[in-house]
């Protein structure tokens, strides 16, 4: 390992360790309650919100935002991570995407949204449904759904029989099934990642995945244009069905999007290559 590459580690290791004592919070909001924690002044100009993905919690993104909060600290950043509904402290909620976008906007307000798979398709509807309170968006392994009827439905009836199984197999065993599909290939979660997972509500999960499973996401692919804030589409090489989702997307979105591509890495770009994520979106920050 290069003199550099045992830099960045030891930084990821100390501003991990610094973002651990994050100030988490409730809120109850028009939707439910949310649980959130934050590092950085509450004042500050620049603020992030941090949306996770399907099965995981705001503790998952202590590094991003440390190592987020180190590289923009000249802006001195507030970064917010939100736990979305159903998962970590947040309630669980029959909310559906445009609800859960809602409630997010309704808490963090003006923002860089930052989002990932689950939390991307999240912060995509944040955008489309308020607009003048995204300052910003990072989406990363988003989709903005499935074309057809008859995709969705599949799709719905797929997530709907794992909602099944959510609620009928022991968390664990689930995590340990979902966390080995295909589409993760190149992260395998740790000791810590998989005890994370394990503190959400399995009817959470199960209730998160029926209201705000692809299946029942709309077909926002006409509505790429209407974006007209500066959009960072982020996906690993080695994730070629969202990649070639992100190059459809720029070309929709227009001049005011770019895409990153991250060398050597798969669909969980922010977990299996935080250094590289989290220097692609803060050069996307301190330009646009």
């Amino acid at each position: 390992m290069d003199r550099a590459r045992r830099a960045r580690c030891s930084c990821i290791r100390k501003c991990t360790a610094k973002a651990r004592n994050a100030n988490p919070h409730l809120v109850n909001t028009s939707q439910g309650m949310l649980a959130y924690s934050s590092i950085g002044p509450s004042d500050s100009l620049e603020k992030i919100v941090l949306l996770h993905g399907f099965t995981q919690a705001k503790e998952l993104w202590h590094s991003t935002a440390s190592l987020l909060a180190n590289d923009l600290a000249g802006r001195a950043p507030h970064i917010i991570s939100v736990d979305l509904p159903g998962h970590g402290g947040s309630s669980a909620q029959e909310v559906n995407l445009w609800q859960a976008a809602q409630q997010i906007v309704e808490l963090c307000g003006e923002a860089t949204y930052i989002g990932y798979s689950l939390g991307a398709r999240i912060a995509l509807h944040c955008a489309l449904q308020s607009p003048n309170s995204v300052k910003r968006l990072v989406l990363c392994g988003a989709t903005p759904g499935l074309r057809s009827n008859e995709e969705r439905e599949a799709r719905r009836v797929a997530d709907e029989n794992i909602a099944q199984n959510i609620e009928q197999t022991p968390l664990a065993e689930f995590l340990n099934t979902w966390t080995r599909q295909a589409i993760f290939d190149g992260y395998v979660p740790d000791e810590t990642d998989i005890s994370i997972r394990l503190k959400n509500n399995p009817s959470g999960l199960a209730q998160s995945l029926r209201k705000m499973g692809t299946g029942t996401q709309e077909d926002l692919w006409n509505r790429l244009s209407e974006l007209s804030m500066p959009v960072l589409l982020v996906t690993g090489d080695d994730d070629h069905k969202f990649s070639n989702i992100a190059v459809e997307m720029k070309a929709l979105i227009g001049p005011a999007a770019q895409h990153a591509h991250i060398p050597q890495c798969g669909h969980s770009v922010p977990f299996q290559k935080p250094a590289e994520f989290c220097s692609v979106v803060s050069q996307f920050i301190l330009l646009r």
